[in-house]
């Protein structure tokens, strides 16, 4: 088989690109090393030793292992080998991101690439969902004497979201929009309560501060987030992860709030479909008295 040229553009595989963006900025800088160089070099990864790889990236072979376990893998072999899957593919890089809009584009093809982006984040997302932390925020939302929502920004259209649907089958949620609220909610957490806070970058100050509060009275953490490294990540006793990595001139995008969305309705339709909790009798009973605000 003829080799590929090492100068021809490569990629790493997309699903370990995906958990390299999300853990990135949180990396040392010797693991960074490590980082820079699988991106760089995916095939060199891919096909050599790891006494090889850490010595042409400048960090010791210890430190790919440690990245690795933050990666989600077992170890270097297993990153190994995913880093092998699809590498010599084309990069595509740009196909997906809000900064490919030009001036020359028609509204047509920004209305796609803005969708292009959207369906990208919902992809990505989708492959993390179902997990152990996923399940286990679940059960706590079914369990909660009282569930705090917190958001900031526009995640708030989100936490709002769930607090209306969750609202409508019988559970206790609030979803306060100013921040001495928010602190004044967590402080009457209880051990029996679950605050599920949604934070794409996990690192907004207010949240923080809130969710610290209602983590001392002992609340249940649940964060959506898309940086499992993050601040608000690591307060947390269970977070589900999205992957939402679009980027615009101003660092703001719907498609990161999408996902979001999406984690909200996937446990809500889990819960009606419970047989322990009447959520559908709740559910009903709230669609009969909503109905007084429909016009005949």
């Amino acid at each position: 088989m003829r080799k590929v040229k090492e100068t021809r553009e490569i990629k790493l595989p997309h699903p370990v690109a995906i958990k390299l963006q999300a853990v990135y900025d949180s990396l040392k800088s010797a693991e960074r090393k490590a980082a820079d160089y699988m991106l760089q070099y995916p095939a060199r990864l891919a096909s050599g030793t790891i006494g090889e790889a850490a010595a042409q990236a400048g960090c010791s072979e210890a430190t790919f292992v440690r990245l690795a376990r933050k990666l989600g893998y077992k170890g270097y072999c297993q990153l190994k080998q995913a880093c092998g899957d699809g590498s010599l593919e084309p990069n595509l890089k740009g196909t997906y991101v809000y900064d490919t809009v030009s001036r020359q584009d028609s509204p047509g093809m920004v209305a796609r690439k803005v969708f292009q982006a959207a369906v990208q984040a919902l992809n990505d997302s989708m492959q993390s969902i179902g997990g152990a932390d996923y399940e286990r925020g679940l059960t706590a939302v079914k369990q909660a004497g009282r569930i705090l929502l917190l958001g900031s920004g526009d995640a708030y259209i989100a936490a709002y979201s769930a607090y209306l649907k969750f609202s409508r089958i019988g559970l206790y949620a609030v979803c306060p929009s100013d921040y001495d609220v928010q602190l004044l909610e967590a402080s009457r957490l209880t051990a029996k309560d679950v605050i599920l806070c949604i934070s794409h970058s996990g690192n907004t100050k207010t949240l923080h501060e809130a969710v610290q509060t209602g983590r001392e009275k002992g609340a249940f953490i649940l964060t959506i987030t898309n940086y499992p490294l993050s601040p608000l990540a690591k307060l947390s006793d269970a977070v589900i992860l999205t992957a939402a990595f679009i980027k615009n001139p101003q660092n703001e995008t719907m498609a990161k709030r999408i996902p979001q969305l999406c984690v909200i309705e996937a446990m809500y339709v889990t819960l009606l479909q419970s047989k322990e909790v009447p959520y559908e009798q709740c559910l009903e009973a709230a669609d009969k008295e909503l109905q007084k605000n429909k016009l005949p």
